[in-house]
C-alpha cells in the first residue's frame, strides 16, 4: 500500500515522457531574453550561431536587426542569409521575413530576431512568434530574442514602472515551449554608457530614449523584472525535474508570505492557514509577533507562546519586533524581509471612528499584496469563554489608591481654597494626576484625570455644587484642564511603560553578558558554568542544570549545577531525548510536557555540546521573549563548552605529539643499541669456518631476521624524524630492480619473479637507494603472503614524464576495505605468518613520499594483490623536486 501511495500519476507520467522525448520531428526554441534593447541579445545570438557553424551545423539567418550597430553587423559576415520576402500592399512595397523560403530551405537552425515583432499586412501570420511556431512544428530549431516588457503577463508591471504601454507582446505559452532561455544581463551603468556612445540608438532617437524609457530607475526595475522572470522559469524547470525524479519534497519559489499574530483566539488558525497557502505555492513564510511597551498578561503570554510554538513546529520562521503601532511594525518587517503577501484576519466588527488592523495594513501596504482570511476560532472561544478576563487584584488596588489620593487632595484643597483661590486648586489636581501617572496604569490615571476635572468644577468653580460654569474663562479653563490632565496622564504613562520595556530589554542583555562573562573567563570551566547557572537562577527566578557531552559524544550522567534542582531518572530521559533529537523538550512543549523542567539543546553550528535544564515556578509560563533569551543563553553556554572541548583536544594533541616524539626516540635508541651486539654476532658467525652444524644455520637465520627488524626501525625513525634527503641522479631501472631483488633476500626464493621492462627504457632521475629499498619491501611482502610457487610480476610503464612500477602477486589478496590500512605502521592482517614488524609497507610509503611520488594498493580483478608506485616528473631534466 505504501508503494502505491508513491506511484506517479499516469497522466503526469505520460506528459513527462512526451516532454522528454519531444514530438518526432519537432524543432526547439532557444530564446535570448533581456531587460530592454541594447543589452546584447542579438550579439549573443549571433555568437551562438557562429559556434554552431564551427561545429558543422547548417545555420541560416532568417532575419536579424542590427540597428546600425557595427559590432553586430560584423558577426553576420560569412553566415548564410535568406533574403526577405517583398510584396506590395496598397501600392506600398513591404518586406518581411521569408517564412516559405526557410521552410523550403529547411536548415538545421534559423535565426529569427525580435520575437514580438508585428508582421506587415499581407503576411501569413500577424505576429512573428507565430512564424516561429510554424518553423518549430516543421522540425527546425529557432534562435530568437525577446525583451521582458514584451511578455504578456508582465505588461501591467512594465506600465507601472515606466508609464509606457507595450502593444507588441507574446503569450507566456510560447516561453513554455522554449527549450532554453538564456538571460543576457548587463548592468545599468554599462547600458547607459553604451547609449552615450551611440551603440544602442543614434542621434535624436538616443536622446529621446534617455529622457523617456531609458531612465536609470526604469532600467533598474526592468533588470530586476528580467531576473525574477528567469528565476521563475528555473523554478518551473526544477519542478519538472522533481516530478521526473519522483522527488516528493517541495521546492521553493521566490514568493514569501507573512502573518502577524497576537494574543487572539484566531492566531493558531491564521498560522495554519498561512502554512497551507505557503505549501500550495512552495514558498517560505514567517510569523511576526509585535512586542509592545506594555507587557502582555500571563494568559496572553501563554496564547502567544502556543501560537509561536505551532509556527515553529510547522516550519515557519518566527520574527520578533517591537513597537506600539502593530500595523506600522508589521509593514516595516514586510519591507525589510521582502514579503510579497501579508495574511491578516478578517475583523469581527467595525467601528466608524477607528480603522481596523486589516484596514490599516491594506491602506498602507503599497505594492505588497494583502490576503484577508477568515480564520477559525480557537478551542477557548468554541468552549464559550469570552477572553474578557476579570480585572486583576493589582488593577482594583490602583483604582482604590486613585480614589484615596483624590479624596486627600480634595480635602486639602477645600481647606486651602479660601487662601489660594480655585485656580491654584486646578494646579494641585494637575500635579496629582502627573504623579499618579508615574505609578499607576493608563486606566486609573485617565479615570483620576476625569474625576479631578469634574471635582474641580463641582466643588471649586463658582457657582459651587453644580456643574454649571458661569464665566467663559472658567469654561475654557475647565476644558483645557480636562484635556491637559488626560493628555499628561496618558503621555506620562506611555513614557513610563516604554521606560519599563527598555529596562526589561537592558536587564535581558545584562543577563546574557554576565552569564557569558562568568562562563568564558573562569579558569576552571566547570566553576564558570556553575557561576553562570547561579546567575540564571537569580535573574530569572528558576532552577537550572547542565548535562554536558562526554568525549565519547554521549551525555554525561552527572549534571553541572546540581543543587536545588536534582534531576530524576525521568528528567534525565527527557534530557537524553533533547540531546538525541536536538529539539526543546519537557514542560511548555509538545514533547514530554509532563516533565517538571524545560530542556534546551546546547547546540553550536558544528556540534551538540549538551543540554540545559530550566525548572520554572509552578505558576510560571514561558513566553516568546523569555524563550528567546534562554535560547541565547543556551547558545553562549554551548560555545563555552565547545571552546573547552577544543582546548582539551589541543592539549591531547600536544600530549600525543610528545608521546610520539618519545616513542621515536626510544625506537632510535633501542635500534642503535641492538645493532652493535648483532654486528658482533654476525661477525662471529662469519669467522666460523665450518657451518655444517644446524644450530649455526638457525642462529644465522635469526640474525638476518633481527637485522631486518633493526633496519626497519632505523628507516622508520629516519622517516618520522623528517631527515630523509633524497639524492637524485640518473638511474637505470634494471639496476634498481636488481638491487631491490637482492635486498628482498630469501623472501623471493620460493617464487618465480617476472620483470617486464622495455629494452629501450630510458634513464630516469631518482634516489637509487630509496627507490630500491621501497621496491624491496613490497617484493618481500609479496613473497611472504603469496603461496610458494606462485609468480610475482614487476612491470614498468612510462606515463608522460612519470614512471609507474607495478608489483603483482597471485596470492589471496588484501582484506576487503583494508587497501589503505596496509601502509599503516605495525599493521598486520589477521592470519599473517609469524615474524615481521608490520613496518615494511609503511617504510615504502615514506620513501616514495620523500621522492615526491605515491604508492597505492588494490586487489587485482583476477587474483592477488597489486601495488603501484608512481613517480611524477621522473624523466624531467629540471632541478631536484624535494
Amino acid at each position: 500500500m505504501r508503494d502505491e501511495d508513491h506511484r506517479p500519476d499516469p497522466d503526469a507520467l505520460l506528459a513527462e515522457v512526451r516532454r522528454a522525448e519531444g514530438t518526432p520531428g519537432r524543432g526547439r526554441l532557444h530564446l535570448f531574453l533581456g531587460m530592454c534593447p541594447g543589452v546584447g541579445k542579438t550579439y549573443a545570438m549571433l555568437q551562438a550561431a557562429r559556434k554552431q557553424v564551427e561545429d558543422g551545423e547548417d545555420v541560416l539567418i532568417g532575419v536579424v536587426e542590427t540597428h546600425g550597430r557595427a559590432e553586430t553587423a560584423e558577426l553576420l559576415e560569412g553566415l548564410k542569409v535568406i533574403p526577405p520576402k517583398t510584396w506590395e500592399y496598397r501600392d506600398v512595397a513591404v518586406s518581411e521575413f521569408d517564412l516559405d523560403g526557410v521552410l523550403a530551405r529547411r536548415p538545421r537552425i534559423v535565426l529569427v530576431d525580435e520575437l514580438a515583432h508585428t508582421n506587415a499586412p499581407g503576411s501569413r501570420h500577424a505576429k512573428r512568434y507565430q512564424d516561429v511556431l510554424e518553423l518549430i512544428e516543421a522540425g527546425i530549431d529557432v534562435y530568437s530574442t525577446l525583451n521582458v516588457q514584451h511578455i504578456e503577463s508582465q505588461v501591467d508591471i512594465v506600465r507601472q514602472i515606466t508609464g509606457v504601454s507595450v502593444h507588441e507582446t507574446v503569450p507566456d505559452s510560447i516561453l513554455d515551449e522554449a527549450h532554453e532561455i538564456q538571460l543576457i544581463d548587463l548592468s545599468v551603468e554599462k547600458l547607459l554608457e553604451r547609449m552615450g556612445e551611440g551603440k544602442v540608438y543614434l542621434g535624436e532617437r538616443a536622446e529621446r530614449a534617455v529622457e523617456g524609457f531609458f531612465k536609470e530607475g526604469n532600467l533598474t526595475a526592468l533588470r530586476e523584472l528580467a531576473l525574477r522572470f528567469t528565476a521563475e522559469q528555473v523554478d518551473r524547470d526544477l519542478e519538472d525535474i522533481r516530478r521526473a525524479k519522483r522527488v516528493s519534497s517541495p521546492w521553493k519559489t521566490n514568493a514569501r508570505l507573512m502573518v502577524g499574530i497576537g494574543p487572539s483566539p484566531y492566531a493558531e488558525s491564521l498560522v495554519r492557514w498561512t502554512r497551507r497557502a505557503a505549501t500550495r505555492i512552495n514558498c517560505p513564510w514567517l510569523v511576526v509577533w509585535v512586542e509592545g511597551s506594555q507587557p502582555p498578561s500571563p494568559a496572553d503570554q501563554e496564547r502567544i507562546a502556543r501560537s509561536l510554538g505551532l509556527a515553529r513546529k510547522l516550519g515557519g520562521e518566527v520574527v520578533l519586533t517591537t513597537g506600539d503601532d502593530v500595523a506600522e511594525a508589521l509593514l516595516r518587517v514586510a519591507h525589510e524581509r521582502n514579503v510579497t503577501q501579508i495574511v491578516v484576519g478578517k475583523p469581527d466588527r467595525r467601528v466608524f471612528w477607528k480603522l481596523s488592523l486589516a484596514d490599516r495594513i491594506i491602506r498602507d501596504s503599497g505594492d505588497i499584496d494583502v490576503c484577508v482570511a477568515r480564520p477559525l476560532a480557537g478551542r477557548e472561544v468554541l468552549a464559550g469563554s469570552s477572553f474578557r478576563e476579570a480585572a486583576p487584584v493589582s488593577v482594583i488596588g490602583e483604582y482604590s489608591w486613585v480614589a484615596a489620593i483624590l479624596f486627600v487632595v480634595v480635602s486639602l484643597c477645600w481647606a486651602a481654597v479660601p487662601y489660594t483661590g480655585y485656580m491654584f486648586v486646578a494646579l494641585v489636581f494637575l500635579f496629582a494626576v502627573v504623579l499618579a501617572a508615574l505609578r499607576f496604569r493608563r486606566g486609573p490615571v485617565i479615570a483620576m484625570a476625569a474625576l479631578s476635572a469634574l471635582t474641580w468644577n463641582f466643588l471649586f468653580i463658582p457657582p459651587r455644587f453644580t456643574f454649571w460654569i458661569s464665566k467663559v474663562d472658567d469654561a475654557i479653563m475647565f476644558a483645557l484642564f480636562f484635556v491637559v490632565a488626560i493628555a499628561m496622564g496618558s503621555l506620562t504613562h506611555r513614557l513610563r511603560t516604554r521606560e519599563e520595556a527598555e529596562r526589561r530589554r537592558r536587564r535581558q542583555t545584562e543577563t546574557l553578558f554576565r552569564v557569558t562573562q562568568s562562563a568564558a573567563l573562569s579558569p576552571d570551566y566547570r566553576k564558570g558554568l556553575v557561576g553562570s547557572l547561579r546567575l540564571i537562577d537569580e535573574m530569572l527566578g528558576v532552577e537550572s542544570v547542565i548535562f554536558p557531552r562526554l568525549p565519547d559524544r554521549s551525555l554525561s550522567e552527572h549534571p553541572i549545577g546540581e543543587g536545588r534542582h536534582a534531576p530524576s531518572g525521568k528528567e534525565r530521559g527527557v534530557a537524553l531525548w533533547c540531546f538525541g533529537n536536538r529539539q526543546i523538550a519537557g514542560r511548555f512543549t509538545d514533547t514530554l510536557p509532563e516533565s517538571s523542567a524545560t530542556w534546551f539543546p546546547l547546540q553550536t553550528a558544528t556540534s551538540m555540546m549538551g543540554v540545559l535544564g530550566i525548572r520554572f515556578p509552578t505558576d510560571a509560563i514561558l513566553d516568546f521573549a523569555s524563550r528567546q533569551m534562554i535560547e541565547g543563553l543556551a547558545l553562549q553556554l554551548a560555545m563555552v563548552l565547545e571552546k573547552q572541548h577544543f582546548i582539551e583536544a589541543v592539549n591531547e594533541a600536544e600530549v600525543l605529539s610528545r608521546s610520539e616524539e618519545l616513542h621515536r626516540s626510544l625506537l632510535d635508541c633501542v635500534s642503535h643499541e641492538l645493532r652493535t651486539p648483532l654486528a658482533v654476532i654476525r661477525a662471529a658467525l662469519d669467522g666460523i669456518g665450518e657451518r655444517g652444524d644446524p644450530y649455526l644455520a638457525e642462529i644465522e637465520t635469526a640474525a638476518v631476521r633481527l637485522q631486518r627488524v633493526i633496519d626497519s626501525l632505523l628507516q622508520m625513525s629516519g622517516i618520522e624524524s623528517d631527515v630523509l634527503s633524497p639524492s637524485r641522479d640518473w638511474c637505470d631501472l634494471q639496476d634498481v630492480v636488481q638491487s631491490a631483488v637482492k635486498a628482498a633476500g630469501s623472501g623471493l626464493a620460493s617464487h618465480e619473479l617476472s620483470v617486464s621492462i622495455p629494452e629501450d627504457f630510458p634513464l630516469f632521475r631518482t634516489d637509487h637507494r630509496l627507490l630500491a629499498q621501497a621496491l624491496a619491501n613490497i617484493l618481500h611482502n609479496a613473497g611472504v603472503y603469496a603461496p610458494p610457487g606462485t609468480p610475482i610480476e614487476v612491470t614498468a610503464v612510462r606515463e608522460g614524464d612519470g614512471l609507474r612500477l607495478i608489483v603483482r602477486d597471485h596470492g589471496p589478496g588484501l582484506p576487503p576495505g583494508e587497501e589503505r590500512r596496509v601502509f599503516a605502521k605495525f599493521y598486520r592482517p589477521k592470519g599473517s605468518p609469524a615474524g615481521g614488524t608490520g613496518l615494511g609497507l609503511a617504510i615504502s610509503r615514506g620513501f616514495i613520499s620523500a621522492l615526491g611520488g605515491a604508492v597505492e594498493a588494490r586487489n587485482h580483478p583476477a587474483s592477488g594483490a597489486e601495488f603501484s608506485i608512481h613517480l611524477p616528473n621522473a624523466f624531467h631534466e629540471g632541478p631536484d623536486h624535494r
